[in-house]
């Protein structure tokens, strides 16, 4: 960060406010140099690159309104209530903004039946402060309505003074570090409570103006800006009247239109209108993705489709007309987002065919990895056996015929066949497994040489023995003496028997 200039510092600081990022700043900086330091660019790389970041802006999109309902409260009372962290120029401007939504709102108490219906069911008490504040508002809105126009007025002579005003407010209202999440969840909020806006109207997207931007590419979905300015008179007239309509609505949703908006009083909204050259408010601005065709020596290249502005609307405007508008413009380019889509619809199908390929080779790999580690063990576990009873003939103790010192065992094989041998009786009894499986593999008066035992393994017999009258296992014991164990001592008679599967 040291070797950074002033204004890349500021850029790093804005892309951790715009994606709440969480890790390093040090981290941000190959997004923004691999954009040549373009913010939006970078921002849009991010969450084209971070699964749980984009995951965010699916749940910013789907937008939670929540109405406030309030018996005997101005709207406007809770219009600035998510507001925090103002300063003393802030509050005034508050203020100033609440007096002058309540002396419009005794109007529209008065024009609507269901406002009409609770203010009527208010207590005389809370009446009388009703008309109170009504009265004590008047003369303050009066004069801060009076200072507006007449520096509205100045401001059509001198524009700097709108541009410094709006620079001023916009830094002013927006403290630093804010999340434009945030910020958007706030307008949304206000929006919805001062202008009565539920699930059935306007659904605005709950994110800053970049991931709206981002959202749209990615779904190649038309997007709709809306800046909101408080200071003109068309405000109100263009939301109820054109906004809030039932057929702009309809357009809305049936094209499935992202919808984003701001108060040119927030830093980002006042950047996205001068962005956009806005001169009157309010204004609605269409962006939708467009690809260029160029000629070139090698034939028709098309560019990668960008987000265009296709349609501006600044100013009043009828409802009929907006409506007129946009679907003139969305004839006009929705066949394009439509093969945009398709396009990378068919793109993401042969990537999880390529994906689903893939899996199935790494799948195939990895069962000819295991298989060839089994058979390296099998081919192990072999050899260590054999070894195990090449050693373990040697090691085996000769028939013994001093009478008194063995005991004599009978036992009948697997294949049938009848053997005896006399085992030294202080022997443990896996002398006499060791014997069992050296006949079978025929091993017994074989001579080997140079044979040790094999480290780290231990020999698994698969068979068990079995004395027939009465019925009992002679279990295999390093421990236990031949001379201990009445089944085979001083004699005994055996079967082997192979070890099933339930066997303990």
């Amino acid at each position: 960060m040291d070797s950074l200039t002033s204004e890349q510092r500021q850029l790093v600081l804005s892309f951790i406010q715009i994606t709440n990022y969480q890790q390093s700043s040090e981290t941000v900086i190959p997004f923004l140099q691999s954009t040549n330091w373009n913010l939006e660019s970078s921002i849009i790389l991010y969450f084209e690159t971070n699964e749980q970041a984009n995951e965010q802006l699916n749940r910013n999109s789907r937008s939670t309104l929540n109405m406030a309902s309030i018996p005997g409260a101005f709207p406007a009372d809770n219009f600035n209530s998510v507001e925090t962290n103002l300063t003393s120029n802030d509050r005034l401007g508050s203020f100033l903004d609440t007096m002058r939504r309540k002396i419009s709102l005794p109007t529209k108490l008065f024009n609507e039946s269901i406002l009409h219906s609770q203010f009527s069911a208010l207590s005389t008490k809370h009446k009388i402060i009703f008309i109170a504040q009504y009265i004590l508002y008047t003369p303050v809105l009066l004069l801060s309505k009076i200072t507006s126009v007449t520096f509205l007025l100045l401001a059509s002579v001198f524009p700097i003074l709108k541009k410094i005003s709006h620079s001023r407010t916009g830094r002013r209202s927006e403290p630093k570090g804010r999340d434009p999440s945030q910020t958007a969840r706030n307008f949304i909020s206000k929006f919805n409570l001062y202008y009565d806006n539920d699930n059935s109207k306007i659904d605005f997207f709950e994110g800053g103006y970049t991931s709206a931007l981002y959202i749209a590419k990615r779904d190649a979905r038309f997007l709709l800006v809306y800046l909101h300015s408080e200071e003109h008179d068309d405000t109100n007239t263009f939301i109820t009247e054109t906004l809030l309509n039932t057929q702009f609505l309809k357009v809305v949703k049936d094209h499935n239109i992202l919808v984003w908006g701001g108060n040119v009083l927030e830093s980002e909204s006042f950047q996205v209108s001068n962005n956009m050259n806005v001169t009157k408010y309010p204004f609605l601005g269409l962006l939708s993705l467009k690809s260029d065709t160029q000629e070139t020596p090698q034939g028709t290249t098309t560019t990668a489709p960008t987000l265009n502005i296709a349609l501006r609307v600044q100013g009043l405007i009828s409802a009929d007309k907006l409506v007129t508008k946009l679907a003139s413009q969305i004839e006009r380019l929705e066949p394009a987002l439509i093969a945009i889509r398709s396009a990378r619809q068919e793109q993401e199908l042969s990537r999880m065919i390529r994906q689903q390929q893939d899996e199935a080779y790494e799948a195939s790999l990895r069962r000819d990895r295991e298989l060839s580690e089994q058979r390296k063990q099998e081919k192990l576990l072999k050899e260590n056996r054999l070894k195990w009873l090449k050693w373990r003939s040697i090691k085996l103790k000769p028939e013994v015929t001093r009478k008194g010192d063995f005991a004599r065992v009978a036992i009948r094989l697997l294949n049938g066949e009848r053997i005896s041998r006399s085992f030294d009786k202080t022997s443990k009894i896996e002398e006499i497994y060791a014997f069992v499986e050296l006949y079978q593999q025929g091993l017994i008066g074989k001579s080997f040489e140079n044979v040790t035992k094999p480290e780290n393994f231990e020999f698994e017999f698969d068979f068990k023995l079995i004395s027939p009258m009465p019925r009992q296992q002679l279990k295999n014991s390093e421990e236990t003496s031949i001379q201990n164990e009445p089944i085979v001592f001083p004699n005994g008679n055996l079967i082997v028997e192979e070890i099933q599967i339930n066997d303990e």
